[in-house]
């Protein structure tokens, strides 16, 4: 599964900070989504398999990490926006995805995530009638970490952000070779 990015990409998916970490130290390999407050009924939904990971803080609180994942936190800091400017190093292709209700089916993924069960049952808990998103992201970094300028339309509590300026993706690397990823993505579907 080699993998391979478009030269750029103008497509944001916002996450959080620390999870934005995990991912390049290829600790996280799904995310759990349900969608955001201001989305449509329908939850959330892949509107680009390639993405630039948007790192946001809201909703964002320690108390939903595992413990070995907290200081990730406080390193999160660093990354909030300034002088009208944030700052993007992580792009992700979603190369798997599936829906669920099934607390187990969450839990079983926990070697691929850093939530906690506190996080997982609100997840879970939060319009229940509603699934919850699996999805498996191959994190890429890019080779510097580029800023691009805030607009009122990201603000809100939202997945996907249209950028007003695409990131260039040229030399991004996985941050997992094949060798590494292909076995854990394997797992990730055996486990869904």
């Amino acid at each position: 599964m080699t993998a391979v990015l478009p030269g750029s990409c103008a497509v944001a998916l916002k996450e959080w900070a620390l999870v934005s970490q995990a991912l390049l130290r290829g600790e996280q390999l799904v995310l759990i989504r349900k969608g955001g407050l201001i989305e449509p009924g329908t939850g959330f939904e892949i509107l680009s398999e390639t993405f630039v990971l948007y790192p946001t803080f809201e909703h964002q609180t320690v108390n939903y990490v595992r413990e070995p994942y907290r200081g990730y936190f406080d390193e999160a800091a660093g990354w909030k926006p300034a002088d009208g400017r944030l700052r993007v190093e992580v792009v992700g292709q979603a190369v798997f995805s599936t829906q669920t209700k099934d607390p187990d089916a969450v839990r079983r993924l926990a070697p691929f995530h850093i939530y906690n069960d506190e996080f997982l049952n609100q997840r879970l808990k939060w319009q229940p009638d509603m699934p919850l998103v699996i999805v498996a992201v191959r994190a890429f970094r890019l080779p510097a970490p580029q800023t691009i300028p805030l607009h009122a339309g990201y603000a809100g509590c939202k997945s996907w952000v249209n950028l007003e300026d695409a990131v260039s993706l040229h030399g991004a690397r996985p941050v997992l070779d094949d060798a590494a990823f292909e076995p854990k993505l394997a797992k990730i579907r055996e486990l869904c």
